[in-house]
């Protein structure tokens, strides 16, 4: 079997998971090939969808039409085509037009996001609201975790097949000082930010501040001098929580939902308080945050705490490290059967 993928060029999440998705695809003996050129989906957009002027719409085509068309033709080669892009985004009809795409392959179209829209309820609605595409604008949906809002069971069209973690090279470092490490601010979230960093002060912690950009191993870098990572908001994966529990930093979160994906609740409910992990520890006001900094600090070993964490991470989510064999293999069982019933 010849899957492509096609995601972004920048350094965010949809590209880190479409370079494991190629990984742990070629384990299992299929051909990928992975295509930073989601832009030619935004060409697909017509004029009025798009809200771009028409002689902006207009030169975007002409300028691109000859690359575009030579893109297509060997997407065609494949027996499917994975999108690996974030929610809203891949659904949104103004940014990506993919019904047109899918006309023009004759080809499985799959999302590959870290979650499942069917299992965030409170996004349908605000895409819906809008007039926005589902579920059903794509053939097959994969997603790192089965959880986000909401729970649910893999389904014919639904495959929670992890992430391939391992593949970066991301390992418990050995520290010799504590460093906290905190998330880009999100607007609207700024107190989160200044009761943090008041709490890391009274305790004596340092801390770095993530703004700007960075390259991918730029930003790990400064997640292997960290022992303890800062949430700013809530997230419905959150790709350096990962990043960070890999390296051994121990995940601080003032609500036990901010995690979304994390819960390991049997029937999370939306935006409910969870069950989280040692790997995580939830504080509630300033005083509590500095409690659990200074037993944080007491109870420091360098190397011993980060695995600590490091091994609590694989025993709880072992797919998001490990991915997911049998849900991969499940689903390039349905590829396979879709395939032959085109022929």
């Amino acid at each position: 079997m010849k899957i492509a993928i096609l995601t972004r060029p920048d350094n965010r999440s949809p590209r880190v998971l479409a370079d494991s998705l190629k990984l742990q695809l070629e384990d299992e003996k299929v051909y990928v090939e992975v295509f930073y050129k989601i832009d030619i989906l935004t060409r697909l957009v017509a004029q009025k969808e798009s809200k771009l002027s028409f002689y902006f719409w207009l030169k975007k085509k002409i300028n691109h039409f000859l690359k575009d068309r030579e893109l297509v033709k060997k997407l065609k080669r494949f027996d499917a085509v994975f999108i690996s892009e974030c929610s809203p985004n891949g659904f949104w009809k103004r940014l990506y037009n993919v019904e047109k795409f899918r006309k023009l392959l004759r080809k499985p179209v799959l999302l590959y996001e870290v979650y499942y829209l069917g299992n965030a309820p409170t996004q349908i609605d605000i895409l819906s609201s809008n007039g926005d595409t589902l579920v059903d604008r794509y053939d097959f949906h994969l997603s790192v975790s089965d959880v986000t809002e909401i729970k649910q069971p893999s389904s014919d069209i639904y495959f929670p097949i992890g992430l391939y973690a391992k593949s970066w090279n991301l390992m418990p470092a050995v520290n010799e000082e504590i460093i906290a490490i905190l998330d880009f601010v999100q607007p609207g979230y700024e107190e989160h930010r200044k009761l943090q960093t008041e709490a890391l002060k009274k305790v004596g912690i340092k801390y770095i501040s993530l703004e700007g950009s960075y390259t991918i191993e730029e930003i790990r870098n400064i997640y292997r001098q960290g022992s303890i990572y800062f949430m700013q908001s809530s997230e419905a994966f959150g790709l350096p929580v990962l990043e960070c529990l890999c390296c051994g930093c121990q995940v601080f979160t003032p609500f036990s939902w901010w995690p979304m994906s994390w819960r390991l609740d049997k029937e999370p409910t939306v935006h409910g308080d969870g069950i989280l992990p040692e790997c995580f520890t939830v504080y509630k006001n300033e005083a509590q945050l500095v409690d659990q900094l200074i037993q944080f600090k007491s109870n420091y070993r360098p190397g011993i705490s980060a695995e600590k964490v490091f091994q609590s991470l694989l025993s709880n989510y072992p797919s998001f490290y490990y991915g997911n064999r049998n849900q991969l293999q499940r689903l390039l069982t349905n590829l396979e059967n879709y395939k032959n019933n085109l022929n």
